[in-house]
């Protein structure tokens, strides 16, 4: 066709502008081309010198820009004309669909709620920090707690403006005897917060949403107190008042006012234990014991946490060889200290900007944990589908032959079999991230037996339903566009002939087919046994077994210093309080501690052996806990050696010049002094030097461990700064003498006659006690047990699905078989030979794989490694973890075989 050509630069400008706007109407879905492609062509070339001639270059971008416009939004409306048919096609099964979405409902719904709780725990930001990325805390080691450390270091840290921003110091799980305005007189709250240094918000990047943070210009030593109250504190418990600010609280006896109010989701650094109070570390000692005996200007008391954000450029490497090298310069100019001769690192920082701060030695095994363990479920879930589609397709072979012939595309019929796989993976995705919500719902209602509040309210984001939303589309484009081109792949005339039977080149064992099956073999049976030494390894390693009737035990706490009173009227109050609670006639022994028996939260600390064995010194990590006279006995539990804590201990004086008494486990005794004898022999911290007079056996914490610990006796400062919960009250009764809610309520009128204003924190018995703590356990192994037998019933559903479709392929020769005189036990042996084979196979995969990465996370994660060590132990769970997966796969394979030998040869010879 000659088009006129008006000048060169038209010329040049059409001509172009024509092979973009030909490239664009080529890419036009092919049910639109065969309808209308001739005529865009057609008008484009007509119209295109024209446009160019009377609008020139901009007439030109705007045709282009339409028929651009135009492709997409014909896709759009083709992806909606196929989601239609996908979804009558649906309702016309419905068997088939419900299935699908509930397999892809709990594969979605599972990951999507470890990504909400933990993924986004561990590792999202945390919330209101401008800081979060540059924020870094000291460890003791590369694998081990944080490291506290003395005002007077963060101090000299504040210094090295080279290396960091900012550097805050802060307790936290510091609790408040809380009364609020208008109701002063009343019984006290106790609400647990942090004491910050006032650059702390800075430190951190935090802005208030109401009133103002502590700054270091605005803060001083001698104001009058401030307090700066959460959000969470703002809405819970003043019930957002709009004239919060300014509002007077009573903390621990001592008026402070609210200058100030965080961000919303905002609960201070450890995020993981919420905060709801921030006090200035300038604050009287009245209000806050733990700043008594001038403790911010003592150079070895280690007491505060260092948070440090790093200067620009400022990497987190080259700012821990920089702060080891000033600590270690600290360290030899203090006196105080005992001489340390290694020559390792003294400082390792970590990562402080989200809610539970982790090693970077510990992260990557964490998120290799995880990824495996919902990899393997959506990958379950997404094989299931795979192989639905695969099944569904076989039957439906001789319509999408038909279809073909008569002029559709191949890439036509793909995307409308691939959109029945994305519906059915969307719908999925729904279910699933309703699944989610429920699941963290209910999470939320378990609360861990420990001090400190913990963090439970996990909800659901956007970033959840973004995650889960995804996730759907991937899995649903990914896993059915193999079943779409399989059934779609073929020589028209033969499907035709053969009907809905796939006709391939023989008969294969070895195909896609076959190898979904045995990798959703060896995937569910490594799920299962995942997750069951998981659960063998939680259930056996945390159960703790007392030598008496736990319900005869009543633990409880009093914090009297946090009631007003001096810290030498609270140590006369705990010297007779044990006659006086005898009194009550109920009473068989009493002892007190720091923490209740068996906790898992006692601090980790470094000690040296001065007696060890050998030419070098034995330093080793235990635990430290506190504990009063009788502490063992009233456990039950006799010495191995030694003596137990008598009251004499009690009124020992802590300081340099005088060693302590000491109570060693078998571990920790075994580590110092190899299998010689303890007692007698010294061992000794950075601070102290302990005698060690009794060693006992080693009794497991609330989450199954048994670890090295070192039990140390309370003292006069024990009783002056008590720890966050308070000193705790363990009484115990004699075996059926009284219900226990007598002598619960014969304790507390006891302690009411005494003082009617101390206020008894947490009383309840021993059994309840272990109760609570066995209750978030057993949520995590009904958690990890559901994972399994969700594995599980998704292979069942797979290997039906699989068996299914095999049947449909060689619904022929079953046919020309059984015409020939095979029995059904002949043909049921058949179809029954191919499926026993690939479980086989997939079960010995998928053992070896299990015990492959058991072995794997256990050296990468301590976390994780007492727990596998007692499951992969466990003989009944190796040997029956997988005859049932076996017994279940053959189940599964079983019931469409049977369906294989009610096959009439006549009818489906004459149907082919």
């Amino acid at each position: 066709m000659n088009r006129p050509t008006p000048s060169t630069s038209s010329t040049r400008q059409s001509g172009f502008a024509w092979r973009i706007y030909r490239r664009l109407a080529q890419a036009f879905p092919h049910e639109f081309k065969l309808a209308y492609g001739a005529d865009v062509m057609q008008l484009g070339e007509d119209v295109i010198d024209e446009i160019a001639k009377t609008h020139g270059a901009a007439g030109l971008v705007r045709l282009i820009a339409d028929i651009a416009i135009r492709v997409p939004l014909e896709y759009l409306s083709e992806m909606r004309g196929d989601m239609r048919y996908a979804m009558r096609a649906l309702l016309k099964s419905p068997g088939f669909a419900l299935v699908g979405i509930i397999s892809m409902g709990l594969g979605i719904g599972l990951t999507t709620n470890v990504y909400s709780s933990k993924w986004a725990m561990l590792f999202r930001d945390l919330p209101g920090a401008a800081n979060a990325k540059d924020l870094v805390m000291m460890q003791q080691s590369a694998d081990s707690d944080l490291a506290a450390v003395s005002y007077y270091y963060i101090e000299q840290f504040r210094e090295q403006k080279s290396l960091f921003t900012g550097v805050a110091a802060f307790e936290t799980g510091i609790p408040f005897n809380v009364t609020f305005q208008g109701n002063l007189s009343g019984k006290p709250e106790r609400v647990f917060g942090q004491l910050v240094s006032p650059d702390y918000f800075s430190v951190l990047g935090v802005q208030p949403q109401r009133g103002r943070v502590f700054s270091a210009t605005a803060d001083r030593s001698g104001d009058a107190p401030f307090v700066v109250i959460s959000d969470r504190f703002w809405r819970n418990r003043l019930n957002s008042s709009p004239n919060a600010i300014g509002q007077i609280l009573r903390l621990n006896g001592q008026i402070a006012t609210i200058v100030g109010i965080t961000p919303k989701n905002f609960n201070g650094a450890l995020a993981i234990n919420p905060s709801e109070l921030f006090v200035s570390i300038t604050a009287p000692a009245a209000l806050a014991p733990e700043l008594a005996n001038d403790v911010l200007h003592q150079r070895n008391a280690k007491e505060f946490l260092a948070m440090m954000c790093l200067a620009p450029g400022v990497t987190i490497e080259s700012a821990e060889a920089g702060l080891d090298a000033i600590t270690r310069r600290l360290d030899e100019q203090d006196s105080s200290m005992a001489k340390r001769t290694d020559q390792g690192r003294r400082v390792t920082l970590l990562p402080a900007g989200t809610s539970v701060p982790i090693p970077r030695k510990l992260k990557p095994a964490l998120i290799g944990f995880f990824v495996a363990l919902m990899g393997l479920v959506i990958a379950l879930a997404c094989m299931n589908l795979a192989n639905m589609l695969m099944a569904r397709g076989a039957n439906r072979r001789k319509e999408l032959a038909i279809r073909l012939s008569v002029g559709a595309s191949r890439f036509r019929l793909v995307r409308q079999m691939m959109s029945e796989g994305i519906l059915l993976s969307m719908l999925g995705g729904v279910a699933g991230f309703a699944l989610a919500f429920g699941l963290g719902a209910l999470n939320a209602h378990f609360r861990p037996p420990t001090t400190l509040q913990f963090e439970t309210n996990f909800y659901l984001d956007w970033h959840a339903g973004l995650f889960a939303f995804g996730l759907a589309i991937i899995c649903g484009v990914g896993f059915s566009l193999a079943p779409a081109l399989q059934a779609t792949k073929a020589d028209l005339t033969s499907a035709l002939k053969e009907g809905s039977a796939l006709q391939l080149p023989g008969y294969r064992r070895i195909g896609l087919r076959n190898l979904l099956m045995v990798v959703q073999v060896a995937a569910s049976l490594m799920l299962l046994l995942m997750t069951g030494f998981l659960v063998m390894g939680i259930s056996k390693g945390t159960n703790i077994q007392t030598k008496f009737d736990p319900s005869t035990m009543v633990l409880l706490s009093l914090d009297p210093v946090r009631d007003g009173y001096s810290a030498e009227k609270a140590q006369g109050l705990f010297e007779k309080l044990p006659e006086h609670l005898k009194s009550t006639g109920q009473v068989r022994n009493i002892a007190l501690a720091a923490q209740p028996p068996f906790t898992s939260e006692p601090e980790r600390t470094s000690l040296s052996a001065e007696d060890s064995p050998g030419s070098s010194q034995v330093v080793q990590q235990v635990l430290e806990e506190t504990v009063g006279a009788g502490y063992f006995a009233t456990l039950n539990e006799s010495m191995l050696a030694g003596r137990d804590f008598a009251l004499p201990d009690e009124r020992s004086y802590a300081d340099a010049s005088n060693a302590l008494p000491a109570v060693l486990n078998e571990s920790a005794a075994r580590g110092f002094f190899g299998n010689g004898n303890a007692l007698g022999k010294r061992v000794r911290d950075d601070k102290q030097t302990y005698d060690v007079v009794g060693v006992v056996r080693d009794m497991k914490d609330l989450e199954g461990l048994s670890q090295s610990i070192i039990y140390l006796p309370l003292t006069s400062r024990d009783f002056a700064r008590p720890p966050g919960g308070g000193i705790t009250i363990l009484v115990r009764s004699d075996a059926g003498a009284s219900p226990a809610t007598d002598v619960l309520s014969a304790i507390r009128n006891e302690i009411a006659l005494i003082d009617p204003n101390l206020n008894i924190v947490n009383m309840q018995t021993l059994r309840s006690y272990l109760d609570r703590s066995r209750a978030a356990l057993r949520f995590s192994i009904q958690t990890y047990g559901g994972i399994g037998v969700f594995g599980l019933v998704l292979a069942a559903i797979g290997l039906a699905g699989v068996t299914a479709y095999a049947v449909a392929q060689r619904r022929k020769e079953i046919a020309i078989r059984t015409a020939l005189g095979a029995s059904r036990a002949q043909v049921l042996g058949l179809v029954l030979r191919e499926g026993t084979a690939l479980v086989g196979v997939g079960t010995l995969l998928g053992f070896l794989g299990a015990v492959g990465l058991a072995k794997v996370v256990s050296s990468l994660a301590n976390l994780f490694a007492d727990a596998l060590k007692i499951g992969t132990n466990d003989p009944l769970l190796l040997v029956g973890a997988p005859s049932l997966l076996a017994a279940v796969a053959l189940l599964a394979c079983y019931v469409p075989a049977r369906r294989a030998v009610k096959i009439d040869p006549l009818k489906a010879l004459r149907d082919e």
